[in-house]
Formats: C-alpha cells, sequence, structure tokens
C-alpha cells in the first residue's frame, strides 16, 4: 500500500554540495578571467578580478539551503512542510523541478518566498529514496500526469 505522504530527514550530501561549487565557484572564477582573456584594460581586468572575488566571498557566506540545508521534509499531494535544523518551519504549495530517478527538485512556495530543496539518495537514505520514488510515482497515476 502506498501512502499519500512521504517525510523523511533530509542530510547534507557533500556531492550535492560539490556540484553546486562547481556550477557557482567556476561561473565565478570565469568571471574574473574575462579581462584578461578579453586582452581588456588593466584596470577593468582588475575590476572584473574584484567582483569575482566577492562573489565567491558571498558565495562561502551564504549557501543556500536547497543545497546545504537539512531538516525535516513531508510532503502531501502538492503541498510540503520543510522544518530546517534552526527549527523553522515552512509549509506551502510545491512546485516540481525535476523528478529523476537519482535527483529530485521541489520548490516550497511559503508567503516567505520560494525555497527550492533538491533531494538525492544520500540526503534521505536508501530506504526514504525508494519510497519517495514511488511516492512520486502514485502521485503521477493520481493527478492523470503519469
Amino acid at each position: 500500500m502506498v501512502h499519500e505522504t512521504w517525510s523523511a530527514q533530509v542530510q547534507h550530501d557533500p556531492w550535492l554540495a560539490y556540484c553546486w561549487w562547481g556550477m557557482h565557484g567556476l561561473a565565478a572564477v570565469a568571471v574574473g578571467l574575462c579581462g584578461v582573456a578579453a586582452h581588456l584594460p588593466l584596470l577593468v581586468s582588475l575590476g572584473l578580478a574584484l567582483a569575482s572575488g566577492l562573489l565567491l566571498y558571498r558565495l562561502v557566506r551564504r549557501k543556500p539551503s536547497a543545497f546545504f540545508g537539512t531538516g525535516h521534509l513531508a510532503l502531501s499531494g502538492q503541498s510540503a512542510r520543510w522544518l530546517d535544523g534552526t527549527g523553522r518551519l515552512l509549509e506551502g504549495d510545491v512546485t516540481w523541478l525535476w523528478t529523476g530517478p537519482q535527483l529530485v527538485g521541489l520548490v516550497l512556495k511559503h508567503h516567505e518566498g520560494y525555497f527550492p530543496i533538491w533531494i538525492t539518495r544520500r540526503r534521505v537514505g536508501d530506504t526514504a529514496w525508494w519510497q519517495l520514488q514511488r511516492w512520486l510515482r502514485f502521485e503521477q497515476v493520481r493527478s492523470g500526469s503519469g
């Protein structure tokens, strides 16, 4: 029997964090190297390098919870509850970004804003991952999109 809700404890996944650093860190470095690659004047190149450094500093200080956050996630139909590691509870509707066999992405629409959450097998464990995949198939069939 498939339950109409799914919930699990979401942990830190270092590989998901490496992917985030790869995407954003390399983009920041690329911005810094644009001046050199395009043979721009020295002051412009230094300005781009400074902007790149500030971007990297901001990335280190403000890591997004979508990739780094831990907490408890509960899904029911098209709504979700997220209790983050600090004890803040967010409830709202869900928009699915991706529902694949290795990665599931969703956005929780809360009155404070939009909160994306990326889920991998390493973040929830093997059993919860299997249950999530089964729950997603059940929801697709139930909603008529599967």
